[in-house]
């Protein structure tokens, strides 16, 4: 039960949290939280998903001296620029996919854990939130599209403060580690804007009925946009629409309910979330999320995998509410609720569920490396999967 541990801790820390809002408080548990993170995701031996994946692709790098001597090589079709000049340094040096791990996990969580102050007086909150909701998705399996979350999570500071340069530039870099940064692009024109609750109503609840009767209506625009934009893209739209790995369709599951019901929540505090400088950004930020789960429901994968930018929104959203309560004896029941919401997401891996043994056991690459014995990361990896899919196919 190492990870339910993780987060007990997490949750106790979070209280005090709510309790005490100082700048001694956050001095002390806001590094001391964030190394622990670091600590789990970049240590981990064998543990979590892609790492086999991850391994074959850094052992395929160049080295950052045969960069220098043949530029061209920086351009691979299975990793962006940035990931791999990263590698390529990392491996320039003698260091492993280990090395790569810590270091990505180490940028990703620092830029997170230090931009959070801005955005809410509860950044315990926030991480106990991201490390429930996306930190077993993004530090252990997608570690690429982390880093560029992490950049644009970062950025969004500067479109409270009107400044579109380095707005771009640092979503700019984000792509240059994952592709599909380029959506917040667009963004920086409209996540600012204050709509009115009946639009944010009317939009989801349309995208919610569209999911719940299954009505088909964007997988023929997806194949057509990806013409358009050359071959390379119409295979990979072709993939993710025929093929039994990536084209499911999203089923009506509790997170169905759930999205609605915390989004009920949030507009019900829309008006003190407003009032807050970052507020209806993240509110925004939050919305977009809700309508790539409800209307492409179709394209389960792609969506997914979109909506990570804008879904990190609700790891500051969550406190914002809480924060909009005027006591603590206010806040304590509604922090209880929440703690049980962030619980939910990763449920199955802290209570150790079949599709959850990629996971479980935990194993310490330091700890390999001291008492070296044989590891059965790759026999759970595959067990993991297997038990994913058939639950998804319920």
């Amino acid at each position: 039960m190492f990870y339910l541990t993780i987060f007990i801790i997490l949750a106790i820390v979070g209280l005090l949290n709510l309790q005490f809002t100082d700048k001694l408080f956050r001095q002390l548990s806001l590094p001391a939280v964030t190394l622990l993170l670091i600590g789990i995701a970049g240590l981990r031996y064998e543990t979590g998903g892609d790492w086999d994946v991850y391994t074959r692709l850094f052992n395929g790098f160049p080295t950052f001296e045969q960069i220098l001597l043949q530029p061209s090589l920086i351009h691979n079709r299975h990793a962006e620029e940035a990931f791999l000049l990263l590698g390529s340094i990392i491996r320039q040096f003698g260091g492993s996919v280990q090395v790569l791990f810590f270091v990505v996990s180490a940028l990703n969580l620092t830029l997170i854990a230090a931009t959070l102050p801005r955005y809410t007086k509860y950044p315990i909150i926030a991480l106990l939130a991201y490390y429930s909701i996306l930190y077993f998705n993004l530090e252990m399996i997608y570690i690429r599209q982390a880093t560029a979350v992490a950049l644009c999570f970062y950025a969004l500071h500067y479109v409270e403060q009107k400044r579109i340069v380095p707005y771009m530039l640092m979503v700019l870099l984000a792509c240059l580690f994952h592709r599909v940064a380029v959506v917040m692009i667009p963004v920086y024109f409209i996540i600012d804007k204050r709509l009115p609750s009946w639009v944010y109503l009317t939009v989801v609840g349309v995208g919610a009925a569209i999911m719940f009767a299954g009505i088909p209506w964007i997988k023929e625009i997806f194949m057509t946009v990806a013409s358009w934009l050359g071959e390379k893209y119409t295979r990979k739209a072709e993939m993710y629409t025929t093929s039994d790995k990536f084209a499911v369709t999203r089923i009506l599951s509790i997170g169905y309910y759930l999205n609605l019901l915390l989004f009920a929540g949030l507009l019900f505090f829309k008006r003190q979330i407003d009032e807050h400088p970052y507020g209806t950004i993240h509110l925004n930020m939050f919305f977009i999320s809700l309508c790539l789960y409800y209307y492409c429901f179709e394209l389960v994968e792609v969506s997914n995998r979109m909506r990570l930018f804008f879904l990190i929104s609700i790891i500051v959203l969550l406190p914002l509410i809480l924060e909009a309560l005027s006591c603590f004896a206010n806040r304590l029941p509604v922090y209880l609720v929440v703690v049980a919401y962030c619980f939910s997401f990763s449920a199955a891996i802290f209570l150790e569920k079949p599709q959850a043994a990629a996971y479980n056991p935990y194993q310490n690459y330091i700890d390999y490396q001291l008492n070296p014995r044989p590891s059965d990361g790759k026999a759970r990896l595959e067990r993991s999967h297997k038990a994913f899919d058939k639950e998804r196919k319920r």
